[in-house]
């Protein structure tokens, strides 16, 4: 088992990140992989080829951010794909994308957010969307310092698409030098309910540091619903008014960006009740003129986490797209 003591003395006791070190066997680090199928007996079990890993920090923006690369053998990698989490995720709750990924000898950076999974930082808060644009850019540069010539690709899942769009705007003419595909998946740019919680959010900041935290019906995994709610102990269970702050201020920022021409795909899901996504879809279009939706019927809002059937017309979309 693991729980949140262990990640506690886990987050402290890292090492930093050494590509060439394998992952310790033993003690909290095996209790973590196999808790979370983020072990490679468990990511190889549907995949021929060998797999490389390597895990630990480094440091961006005044955190200490967990990170994670995983690597069939040189002679086998096709591409590597950055991925990135979306809001109270952690790299743990990806071992779909990462067999995805795995399963077609494409290399994965995956790292934590600050505030989230085994990073540093007031749990699932941030003073800046700033900060987590900065913390993705370093994870690139890591990527592209061991790609080769291989093609870097990005795969990103809700708040995780919208500090690609943060990367992308803020710099268009580096990302498309830098990055090849980018797949955002059910990004964020405004939820549900937004004018209503911006009111809100005016009122209660001043009385309270956060919110209590429902958890959402997004996905139609109800096992990985039950997952989330009863059984991870990396899950927060408050909403900080510091994060609803830094969206807030994002918000601004997003519509000052200059348009970026450069592509982008977007894959959507029909019922998707965290995000507005039909506004969002118009804004990224906006800011976007070359990117692509792809609308994925009755899917919730958590597609790297969504049913099998669901996941299975995902992955095909990804085949076309990478």
């Amino acid at each position: 088992m693991f729980n949140a003591n262990d990640a506690q003395v886990l987050r402290d006791s890292l090492p930093e990140l050494n590509l060439e070190a394998p992952v310790p066997s033993g003690g909290k680090v095996s209790d973590y992989l196999q808790f979370y199928g983020l072990d490679v007996e468990s990511l190889r079990s549907t995949n021929a080829h060998d797999i490389d890993h390597a895990m630990g920090v480094f440091t961006s923006a005044g955190f200490r951010i967990a990170c994670h690369y995983y690597a069939p053998t040189p002679e086998q990698i096709k591409g590597t794909v950055v991925l990135v989490h979306g809001y109270y995720d952690h790299v743990g709750l990806y071992t779909h994308l990462l067999r995805y990924c795995l399963a077609r000898k494409l290399a994965v950076f995956a790292f934590d957010l600050p505030g989230h999974g085994l990073s540093s930082g007031a749990p699932a808060a941030i003073d800046s969307f700033a900060q987590y644009t900065q913390v993705f850019g370093d994870c690139v540069e890591k990527a592209r310092a061991v790609q080769g010539n291989e093609p870097l690709h990005v795969l990103a899942q809700s708040t995780g698409g919208a500090i690609v769009m943060d990367y992308c705007l803020s710099d268009c003419a580096g990302s498309q030098r830098k990055l090849d595909k980018i797949v955002l998946l059910a990004p964020l740019v405004r939820p549900v309910g937004w004018r209503r919680g911006r009111l809100t959010y005016a009122v209660v900041r001043r009385f309270v540091k956060g919110i209590k935290r429902s958890f959402a019906i997004n996905s139609h995994d109800t096992k990985f619903l039950r997952f989330l709610s009863e059984s991870d102990p990396l899950q927060c269970r408050l909403l900080p008014v510091a994060w609803v702050g830094a969206l807030k201020n994002w918000l601004v920022q997003f519509e000052r960006y200059q348009v970026c021409d450069r592509p982008i795909a977007v894959l959507q899901g029909t019922g998707d009740t965290t995000v507005d996504w039909r506004y969002n879809l118009k804004r990224i279009e906006a800011k976007f003129p070359r990117s692509e939706a792809v609308i994925v019927q009755r899917a919730r809002h958590h597609l790297a986490n969504e049913s099998q059937e669901i996941r299975d017309a995902l992955y095909k979309e990804l085949d076309r797209l990478l």
